[in-house]
C-alpha cells in the first residue's frame, strides 16, 4: 500500500534481498491523500513516522492512528474501510517480500547464534490485530527514533530494516506482552462519533487550555469513561494524543519563516518558549529553532 503510494516519491534502497527499504519527506501535493487499502499476499509493510500522520479505519468503525515516532505494521488490510495520510508525512518505510527474504532472514537468525523466530506467532498476533498495529510510545520505539534521527542519511534505511527484524523477535516471543495482546472490542457507532467529534474539537482548538473535565463534559461523557474509550478508540492516552499532535502542528507551522517561535508556541497552547521547546525537543530530538533550519 505505502510502497505503491511511495514507488516515485522517496528514496528507495535495496537493503537486502526481498526487502527494500523507502527515506521519504513529503511536504506539497494533495494531503490529506487517501490511500487504497490493498497489500500484494506474503507483501508486509513497516513504516517509521517521522512526522505526520497515517490513519487507518477498520470496517467495524475502530480507528487506528500512527503518527510521530511510532512504528505501523501492515500484514492483511483486508478489514480496512479507508486509510488517510496527512502531511507533513516523513520516515522510513521497509517493505518486504516474504518469500525473496526468507534465506535473508536465515542468514541473520544464523548470524546470531541459530536464532529461532517463531513467524507463526507473530503471524497469529498480526491476526488478533486485524492485520494492522501500531508500536508506540515504548521505551523500545523512543530508543528506535533517538538512534535514527543521530545517524547518517544513507544509514538509516539499514537501521530500520534491523529494528524490524528486532521487532519480529519481539513479537515472536509467546512470553512477550505483544503475544498476550487481544483486540479490544469494537466502540459502538455513537462512542466513536461522540470522540471523534472531540478528536475535531481538539485539534481546531490546541492554542486552548483542554483539560480532561472540559473535554468529556463535552463528550457527554464521565472522565473515566472518556479517557478509556478515547484510549482504546485512538491508542494513545488523552494528554498523551493532544501533546503530540501539538508538536505535529507546531513542525508545520515552524516551516513558515514569517512565525517565531514564541508565535508558534502560542498557537499550539504554550506560553512560554522555554516549555514548548522542551516539548517539541522530547517528540522530534531537536529545538524548534534547529528543526526549522533543517527542513
Amino acid at each position: 500500500m505505502l510502497a505503491k503510494f511511495l514507488a516515485d516519491r522517496g528514496e528507495w534502497v535495496q537493503v537486502m534481498p526481498g526487502v527494500q527499504a523507502c527515506l521519504f519527506s513529503l511536504n506539497e501535493g494533495a494531503f490529506p491523500c487517501f490511500l487504497s487499502p490493498r497489500l500484494e499476499p506474503l507483501h508486509f509493510e513497516v513504516l517509521f513516522c517521522q512526522t505526520g500522520m497515517v490513519t487507518l479505519v477498520r470496517r467495524d468503525g475502530t480507528v487506528l492512528k500512527a503518527g510521530a515516532r511510532q512504528v505501523l505494521l501492515l500484514t492483511d488490510l483486508s478489514g480496512l474501510a479507508s486509510v488517510r495520510a496527512d502531511a507533513p508525512l516523513a520516515g522510513v518505510l521497509v517493505a518486504v517480500d516474504a518469500r525473496g527474504a526468507r534465506e535473508s532472514l536465515k542468514t541473520i537468525c544464523s548470524l546470531l547464534g541459530g536464532l529461532t523466530l517463531d513467524t507463526g506467532q507473530v503471524r497469529r498476533w498480526m491476526a488478533s490485530q486485524g492485520g494492522c498495529a501500531a508500536e508506540g510510545p515504548t521505551d523500545w520505539s523512543r530508543a528506535a527514533f533517538a538512534n535514527l534521527n543521530r545517524l547518517p542519511r544513507g544509514e538509516r534505511a539499514r537501521w530500520c530494516v534491523w529494528k524490524s527484524v528486532e521487532l519480529l523477535y519481539l513479537l515472536s516471543n509467546p512470553e512477550g506482552e505483544a503475544a498476550d495482546t487481544a483486540p479490544d472490542k469494537a466502540l459502538d457507532r455513537e462512542m466513536v462519533r461522540r470522540l471523534t467529534e472531540i478528536r475535531r474539537y481538539m485539534e481546531e482548538h490546541l492554542a486552548e487550555p483542554l483539560t480532561i473535565p472540559i473535554l468529556s463534559r463535552r463528550a457527554c461523557l464521565s472522565a473515566t469513561v472518556f479517557k478509556a474509550e478515547f484510549r482504546r478508540l485512538y491508542g494513545l492516552p488523552v494528554h498523551t494524543w493532544l501533546q503530540k499532535r501539538r508538536m505535529e502542528r507546531a513542525a508545520e507551522l515552524l516551516r513558515d519563516p514569517s512565525l517565531s517561535v514564541l508565535g508558534v508556541a502560542q498557537t499550539v497552547g504554550y506560553g512560554s518558549a522555554s516549555q514548548f521547546s522542551a516539548a517539541f525537543r522530547r517528540q522530534y530530538g531537536t529545538t524548534p529553532a534547529m528543526y526549522r533550519k533543517n527542513v
